[in-house]
């Protein structure tokens, strides 16, 4: 089929070629009553198909980008018109991006971004609902949002696989450039089909989509009314580093940095019992993990094993190390730390299991896929982002002090963290921020963002800070999983933010998708505030929880 190409008068006149009755019916803001397709919407959908766009209409390099497929389909109660396309790559050799925009019929004027997972590689599910989101609700394409998503620039079925970074184009559009690039094409379609572009877009994701809602709003404040960025790798080359520095405690000297699942198992059993009820409650969620923490090392000295022991239930020198690296996180050594971030560690000792290891030991543990995945990333991340060397070896650099490697990871930091320097951008075009780690994430360090979130507010004011952003600390919630997985209305909460600047509420619900534990709710509290039982009251009803203060 023959591709039409957009130019600027194209777009301007392309509102012009819909149907009377097709343009009423889209431009119905504000009712998301499902709209049936009629023959004029299914022509206006299927004619996105013949669209090619023109790389100067994409604000990043590119060669141009075309629609593969465009058909009217349905979910959730909501019928769209679904495009899928491609971004070519403005070099040769580089990987396509590949991307789906989901169109409904009957449009609220707004866009929500999904973002992906892992070194990516897929499109995530614009169908669906955002990460977390709340369940109860319809999705965000049912109420009547353009949604859409990608690959991030390359394609790959393992989002563990990081080789697409030998090649520096593909690594740059996963680093960043594929959120613009996905947006630009995406409302090259929206000019097309509505005759206009969305009046607010959002951005939403989890992990490394958390990272990308992040990197949306420093980079490109203008274009982000609001994002929601839940357990965010947005210290990416620091939890890599950090990584490599548990593979160095894991299998140096024939492994005996490696913690039989056994005793993982007994040390977290300890701490459950130490720190279940610090919140008024035993319920098996951890609330106030800051008087946890506080207890740790004493704890942990119960575990240590006496001189000259060799029982399994007992933790050796090297075992301790491995918890030591696990628990306080990755500090780069005094010559480089201006050019390395150091990582925050894990709350391994307050109820989350330890992501270490397994029984037995893989036979090849960097790249074995049940051994630590934070090593294996490292791997990854060692090989492809920095050495350019599928043959490299993790274990061959001392990562306190990575010396040769140094700069080039300097260089990758610089294009893959968010970083603080865009914040007051965003804060000056109105932007509204919805940070959200779980207590019990054993793969994005819930101390590390806790951090970042305070170098926010250290760098803007508390005052400025706290006026377009909420971090939330979530109790018992872990990496997309937890003892509590909690879902709520994250979108709805951010676009009453945005559009009528009304803040979140004090204490938001947030409902446990956990079918075992019924309709249990719990409050959101904001950090450093946590969920505290009143004492009496139903314990699955947030309305029985408190906010009680913690410490900044």
């Amino acid at each position: 089929m023959e591709k039409k190409s957009l130019t600027k008068s194209g777009l301007l006149l392309c509102g012009l070629l819909a149907s009377e009755g097709f343009v009423n019916s889209v431009r119905a803001q504000g009712t998301q009553a499902t709209v049936a397709p009629d023959a004029a919407m299914t022509a206006q959908c299927t004619k996105l198909a013949t669209i090619s766009i023109p790389a100067k209409v994409i604000t990043l390099p590119t060669s141009g980008a075309h629609v593969t497929q465009a058909s009217v389909a349905s979910a959730n109660g909501s019928s769209y018109c679904k495009v899928t396309g491609v971004i070519s790559p403005a070099s040769a050799g580089a990987p396509d991006i590949r991307f789906e925009a989901d169109l409904p019929f009957t449009w609220n004027g707004k866009a929500l971004q999904f973002g992906g997972g892992g070194y990516n590689g897929v499109i995530p599910n614009t169908a669906s609902w955002s990460a977390l989101g709340l369940r109860s609700a319809p999705p965000p394409l049912a109420q009547g949002y353009l949604t859409f998503g990608d690959d991030s620039g390359h394609q790959a079925k393992d989002p563990n696989d990081a080789s697409f970074a030998v090649n520096d184009e593909a690594m740059r559009n996963y680093a960043y450039m594929h959120i613009k690039k996905a947006r630009d094409a995406t409302f090259v379609l929206a000019q097309e089909f509505y005759g206009k572009t969305p009046r607010r877009l959002y951005f939403a994701g989890g992990s490394t989509g958390g990272r990308e809602a992040l990197t949306a709003a420093v980079r490109w404040p203008h274009d982000y009314a609001g994002v929601i960025a839940n357990y965010p790798t947005q210290n990416f080359t620091g939890l890599r580093l950090w990584g490599g520095k548990l593979a160095d405690a894991l299998y140096a000297n024939n492994s005996a940095g490696w913690i039989p699942s056994s005793l993982i198992d007994k040390i977290t059993q300890s701490s459950m019992a130490a720190c279940d009820e610090l919140d008024g409650l035993k319920d098996g969620i951890v609330s106030n993990m800051q008087a946890c923490r506080a207890g740790s090392p004493q704890r942990l000295k119960a575990f240590a094993c006496p001189p000259g022991s060799t029982s399994s239930d007992c933790l050796t020198p090297a075992q301790l190390d491995t918890i030591a690296v696990y628990h306080d996180g990755y500090v780069a050594g005094p010559k480089v730390k201006a050019l390395i971030p150091s990582s925050g560690g894990y709350n391994i000792l307050e109820g989350a299991a330890m992501s270490v290891g397994t029984n037995p030991i893989p036979a090849e543990p960097l790249i074995d896929g049940q051994s630590a995945h934070h090593s294996a990333r490292a791997d990854q991340f060692m090989k492809f982002f920095i050495a350019k060397d599928p043959a490299y070896h993790l274990l061959s650099v001392e990562f306190d002090e990575p010396g040769p490697w140094a700069e080039k990871v300097h260089e990758v930091t610089t294009v893959i963290n968010p970083g603080l320097d865009g914040w007051d951008a965003y804060v000056k075009a109105g932007g509204k921020v919805l940070l959200l780690q779980g207590n019990d994430d054993v793969s994005v360090s819930p101390n590390e963002n806790t951090a970042y979130h305070k170098a926010i507010r250290t760098k803007l004011g508390e005052a400025r800070a706290d006026a377009f952003m909420r971090f939330y600390l979530i109790p018992g919630l872990g990496h997309g999983i937890g003892t509590f997985l909690i879902n709520w209305d994250n979108v709805g909460t951010l676009d009453t933010w945005v559009e009528k600047n009304t803040p979140p509420p004090a204490m938001p619900v947030g409902y446990d998708t956990n079918s075992k534990n019924g309709n249990r709710s719990r409050p959101l509290c904001a950090y450093p505030s946590w969920p505290q039982y009143k004492g009496t009251g139903a314990v699955s009803d947030a309305a029985s929880f408190t906010c009680a203060q913690g410490k900044y």
